[in-house]
């Protein structure tokens, strides 16, 4: 094994997917694994398309999306490092309801249906991951459509910006932003327009842009602003910096 092979295979290790897992299941998952990399716009799949394989982006982005006949497109997600799509797979049958393309140069982690299926007859606790990761996406697909009632653009946009910051500790820091602007207000439904007058907005509350660089000076401040008009409670979202919610982290830790 090539050190950036065995990089890799750490980053995958580390992933919520796969902790927790029996050693055995994470080597079998592994070993059948193939690593691929799609160009920009590249589709790894359609909508419609029968689900065969489950994907984990090692780098890059991937767009989630839906199309009108008239070619009209809605962002459904947008997933980058880390992130899965395709659990459904493990499902006799299962169709992807959403189409999916690289909205950059992108390295995705790929694993069979047919070997996820096999797998999970002898592994409940396989089965039992994958399942909880399916109940994970329904609830933020609820969350997501409780945000768009009862929170205004600047709100929903310091949720973003919190979740893409989740990873981080401290009162405050800067970090890339991981996707165009256009792409953050098209997952959002919003107009690029509205997207950057919402980030204006935001301004008197510590968040500042420079390119792509944003930078949030309290976590908190911008935790206060926008957490407080969402239902999750503490440890559901990755972004969730209130301060009740970082003291939980600590405790936990």
């Amino acid at each position: 094994m090539t050190a950036l092979e065995d990089r890799k295979e750490q980053f995958l290790r580390s992933l919520p997917f796969f902790l927790g897992l029996p050693e055995a299941d994470i080597a079998a998952l592994l070993g059948a694994g193939t690593a691929r990399h799609y160009t920009k716009n590249q589709h790894l799949f359609l909508h419609g398309d029968r689900a065969e394989k489950l994907f984990i982006v090692i780098g890059g982005c991937t767009k989630l999306y839906s199309e009108t006949s008239e070619g009209e497109e809605s962002v459904v997600a947008l997933l980058t490092e880390g992130d899965m799509l395709g659990e459904a797979s493990i499902f006799d049958g299962a169709i992807h309801p959403f189409s999916a393309s690289a909205t950059e140069m992108t390295e995705i982690f790929e694993i069979r249906a047919d070997f996820l299926k096999q797998r999970t007859k002898d592994s409940p606790e396989l089965t039992a991951k994958i399942m909880d990761i399916l109940s994970v996406e329904v609830q933020n697909l609820q969350r997501e459509k409780e945000h768009l009632s009862v929170m205004s653009a600047p709100q929903r946009v310091g949720c973003t910006l919190l979740r893409l910051s989740g990873s981080m500790i401290g009162k405050g820091g800067t970090f890339t932003l991981p996707y165009d602007k256009s792409l953050a207000a098209a997952n959002l439904g919003m107009k690029p327009e509205t997207f950057s007058r919402a980030l204006k907005e935001l301004q008197s509350l510590g968040v500042t842009v420079k390119g792509s660089e944003i930078t949030i000076e309290s976590f908190k401040k911008l935790a206060e602003y926008s957490c407080a008009h969402c239902s999750s409670i503490e440890g559901e979202c990755r972004g969730d910096k209130r301060p009740e919610a970082e003291e939980t982290k600590k405790i936990a830790s």
